[in-house]
């Protein structure tokens, strides 16, 4: 059973879906939007923007959010109502730190400039200008 599930752990991650690799993260990683009725945690590495199980995300878009049809499917498949809150169920990753955070705030944002650290940093100066 060890080398049957080894194999398929192997095939999955070959095609880029890494469903059996556990995310480990650093402090310095973490990433925070909050407002409007979200309060989200984000790990940035190499995989992409990973929004973080347990993130309360905000239960309503506005109307300028151009993909609300793909929110609202995001919304059901990794969300669960707790305590009148959507709350992430499980992990979701973006290539776009935009993307993750107009998830999560239901709005438009530039997700560079939306996500913070614990020292109140953006994104933006941490990873984008080192590159």
């Amino acid at each position: 059973m060890d080398e049957f599930f080894e194999d398929i752990k192997f095939l999955a991650s070959f095609v880029g879906c890494n469903i059996f690799e556990i995310i480990k993260f650093k402090d310095e990683h973490i990433f925070y939007t909050n407002g409007q009725g979200c309060n989200a945690i984000e790990f940035y590495n190499s995989s992409g923007f990973t929004v973080l199980k347990g993130s309360i995300i905000a239960s309503t878009s506005t109307p300028s959010l151009k993909w609300r049809d793909k929110r609202q499917d995001w919304i059901e498949e990794y969300t669960a109502t707790n305590n009148g809150r959507l709350t992430m169920i499980s992990y979701k990753t973006s290539s776009s730190p935009s993307t993750a955070a107009d998830f999560c705030n239901g709005r438009c944002c530039n997700g560079w400039d939306e996500w913070k650290d614990k020292d109140d940093r953006t994104l933006d100066p941490v990873y984008r200008k080192q590159i």
